[in-house]
């Protein structure tokens, strides 16, 4: 623990909206200040009109009923009291077993704790945890990587044997564990808990596709496939109970959540259904045609679905489509494009995907006026820009109707049984990618 005193040898105050009071409660004990002192405005702040802001100035603290800025003064002017100058260590010790139950306490016990996702899951016995640990030879102790809740929370660690745990609670096969350990390794969250509701997904590539037979066909993105349906929960799982839980309001802040991260989506890319010149997701990253590869996407928000592409158009509607998904301050497009899909685009001159994905970066743009009103670009952006970071300095400079071209981001991955000619852009970012088989 620290005393609340900040540099300046006064007082410190922490102000944050009334949504997130749990959360920076939480974030404060992290940081050995358990005890700072809060104050409150309202939530939203975006999108209020500046007499609505200056309104949450004069008004109250939502939480603590108290006129905000007499609340303020007081939290700086105040001397400190003999909790708030404790220092020392907090000790939080946490047990590895439980004790014995029926199947319906044990079940109600982990789904009031949040440590389930409120679906049944199979008890992580420790005969049933062993049984998992034996299909890698890694140690059950060994870190397998760290994940947080949010980026200014602490990150937790996990071991190989945390891994197992969920993978059991989730009801995974053993022959699925280094799948799940590999993307237990990517370190990506596929339970975010931003307000923006964000989920994640993973693609598979390489032979063990066919080893686990994963879906890259019909249903693909969907609960169709035994390995992609059971390795995803594993993974919402890991996510949830490796950072403290998904406790809405309290660690998952998404304000109205993303049925994409209940069971991420976790699929095989249709390598058959590339034309040539077209290398696989995990070839692009540079690995080779043969390695067994995850590669995860994070900051998944949406999903847009078109028709094929027609030749009188074709860049029109690629601009609106991509374009037209979400916020530009992100940045990222995943295109999921079915087999049916590829013949029109290699006759519009895309015979690699690289040349898609450069095409895609170069004419996706958003006029200068829009860009800079975008929420998002506000919160994040201007503030840099105005700094004299680039290339947002420059484009706030720019006339009001000059093209932003703020996608910096896009992959491209061929998944989809060709029933249709439809394929799907997603508000999704590459997040990175790993071996299957360093987790044997």
């Amino acid at each position: 623990m620290a005393e609340v005193e900040s540099k300046y040898g006064v007082p410190a105050v922490g102000i944050i909206v009334d949504a997130l009071a749990d959360l920076v409660r939480d974030k404060a004990f992290e940081d050995g200040m358990p005890a700072l002192r809060l104050a409150f405005t309202p939530t939203p702040v975006g999108g209020k009109t500046p007499a609505e802001l200056a309104a949450y100035v004069a008004g109250h603290d939502p939480v603590s009923k108290e006129p905000l800025m007499q609340e303020i003064i007081g939290h700086l002017t105040r001397p400190l009291n003999d909790e708030e100058r404790k220092t020392g260590l907090v000790e939080r010790p946490k047990k590895r077993l439980i004790g014995p139950d029926t199947a319906a306490n044990l079940q109600q016990y982990f789904d009031d704790r949040f440590w389930s996702d409120q679906l049944p899951i199979v008890m992580p016995t420790e005969e049933r945890v062993a049984a998992m640990l034996k299909r890698t030879t890694h140690k059950p102790d060994k870190i397998v990587g760290r994940m947080r809740v949010t980026g200014e929370r602490e990150a937790w660690e996990y071991t190989v044997e945390t891994v197992a745990i969920n993978a059991v609670m989730a009801g995974a096969k053993p022959e699925y564990f280094p799948a799940i350990l590999a993307l237990a390794a990517s370190q990506t969250n596929a339970r975010s808990s931003s307000t923006s509701s964000m989920a994640s997904m993973a693609v598979f590539n390489g032979p063990i596709v066919d080893e686990l037979s994963l879906n890259s066909g019909t249903g693909a993105l969907g609960l169709y496939n035994n390995a992609g349906a059971l390795i995803g929960r594993s993974w919402g799982l890991l996510s949830s109970n490796a950072t403290g839980g998904s406790v809405p309001g309290h660690t998952y802040m998404g304000v109205q959540g993303n049925p994409m991260s209940s069971v991420p989506a976790v699929f095989a890319e249709n390598v058959a259904g590339l034309p040539p010149g077209w290398n696989p997701l995990h070839v692009q990253k540079n690995f080779k045609p043969n390695e067994n590869v995850v590669s995860t996407f994070s900051g998944c928000q949406s999903q847009n679905t078109m028709m094929v592409l027609r030749d009188e158009d074709w860049e029109w509607v690629l601009k609106r489509f991509i374009g037209g998904l979400g916020s530009p301050q992100r940045g990222s497009k995943l295109l999921l494009v079915d087999p049916a899909v590829t013949p029109p685009l290699l006759r519009f001159g895309f015979d690699t995907k690289e040349k898609l994905i450069a095409w895609v970066e170069e004419n996706v743009t958003t006029p200068k006026f829009h860009y800079w009103l975008d929420q998002e670009v506000i919160n994040y952006k201007l503030g840099p820009a105005r700094a004299g970071r680039e290339p947002y300095a420059t484009w706030l400079n720019l006339p009001d109707d000059a093209p932003i071209p703020f996608l910096e981001n896009v992959e491209v991955v061929v998944v989809g049984g060709s029933g249709n000619i439809r394929w799907s852009v997603n508000e999704c970012g590459y997040s990175r990618s790993v071996r299957v088989d360093e987790w044997r």
